[in-house]
């Protein structure tokens, strides 16, 4: 590394620290709007406060860091830029290319970090926040909310895998259900899909049931069972069970996600598609700190005639056109309207390329 690489580096660095430290102020005073009273209900001591934000900051920096990472490159390039610094490098000989390696490399560094933090500390980091706050402000662990969406559940017991739709905790009912059955080794012996049940004394009842025997050939006519009704006595599990182990998508561990779709064939579409499209995004959006460079590049590269102003709000009028069209694609991804593996790539392809573009016109 260089006189000049190392010029450029220390130039990022100085409102790369201010930005990331004034947007985790900014977190942390959003997120203290919405939970003050629930804190000062709660007399919360200030330690269990700063605990509770302590873990989350590596989800925060997974999110804030493409807007810091962008203002900071716009600050440095911009400043160069207006001091001439840039053109007399430009016009010594030095390629564009050569001149921005060294925020290219800081680019897929910060790409790889985040990689890491999205997939180990960041979703572990949600859930731990949530169980931190709610024991702070001693609020129940139970979901308030009576029904839920998209519920799996492994049975250790009875070694039986469960799918379900929607599952009403007032109600104990559910529906869009499949129970797959297996033994010690964890092959599968039956899948039971039922319409709807509904659990009562301690053991489940199926309605609408199509009951498949796995160890019989698909061929065979007795490998489908179609019935009115099922009474499972040796289903016990309850659905309170099944609600306290259940998270969310963002809160569940990469592990948990691969898990779950090791099941594919056992998930419903809706199912599939979230589990997937969440995967799929947290490998993808860590890569928009390589991308926000490729867009912040040609606008932070300007001449001492133009205006620093226009090219900075450009530059932020296409990186929230960038982020709109990620988190537009994901809701779509999530909701099975498009392939999972492409609503979380897509973005990214489609920035990249237009940032390249825009490169090699002001080269």
């Amino acid at each position: 590394m260089n006189i000049l690489d190392r010029y450029f580096i220390r130039e990022f660095l100085k409102p790369f620290g201010v930005c990331l430290v004034a947007f985790l102020l900014c977190m942390v005073v959003y997120d203290l709007y919405d939970n003050m009273n629930d804190f000062i209900q709660a007399k919360t001591p200030p330690g269990q406060i700063l605990h509770y934000y302590s873990i989350l900051v590596p989800a925060w920096i997974v999110q804030i860091m493409p807007i810091t990472l962008l203002l900071s490159l716009l600050y440095a390039l911009s400043n160069m830029s207006q001091h001439g610094e840039l053109t007399a490098m430009r016009a010594s000989g030095l390629d564009f290319f050569r001149l921005m390696s060294p925020y290219l490399l800081i680019g897929v560094c910060v790409s790889i970090q985040m990689l890491s933090i999205n997939l180990a500390w960041a979703p572990t980091a949600l859930y731990k926040a949530k169980i931190a706050f709610e024991k702070s402000t001693q609020r129940p662990q139970e979901n308030t909310n009576p029904a839920m969406e998209g519920i799996t559940y492994w049975d250790m017991a009875g070694n039986r895998y469960w799918c379900l739709d929607t599952l009403n905790l007032d109600l104990l009912q559910a529906t869009g259900i499949k129970v797959t059955q297996c033994d010690e080794n964890q092959r599968d012996l039956r899948e039971i899909s039922a319409q709807s049940g509904a659990y009562h004394d301690g053991f489940w009842t199926f309605r609408d049931v199509s009951v498949y025997d796995c160890m019989v050939s698909s061929l065979d006519p007795r490998s489908v069972q179609r019935l009115p009704s099922l009474v499972a006595h040796e289903f016990t599990e309850s659905p309170q069970q099944m609600i306290a182990v259940s998270k969310k998508t963002k809160r569940m561990t990469t592990r948990e996600l691969l898990q779950s779709l090791r099941y594919f064939s056992r998930l419903s579409g809706r199912q599939y598609a979230m589990f997937s499209t969440e995967f799929h995004g947290r490998i993808a959006f860590p890569l928009a700190g390589f991308v926000v460079f490729l867009i912040g590049m040609p606008f932070g590269v300007i001449g001492q005639r133009r205006s620093t102003l226009l090219a900075i709000v450009n530059a932020l009028l296409l990186f929230f056109a960038y982020m709109l069209v990620t988190q537009l694609l994901f809701v779509f991804g999530q909701t099975g309207r498009i392939t999972p593996w492409l609503a979380a790539w897509l973005p990214n392809i489609l920035f990249t390329a237009i940032g390249i573009a825009m490169i090699r016109r002001i080269r």
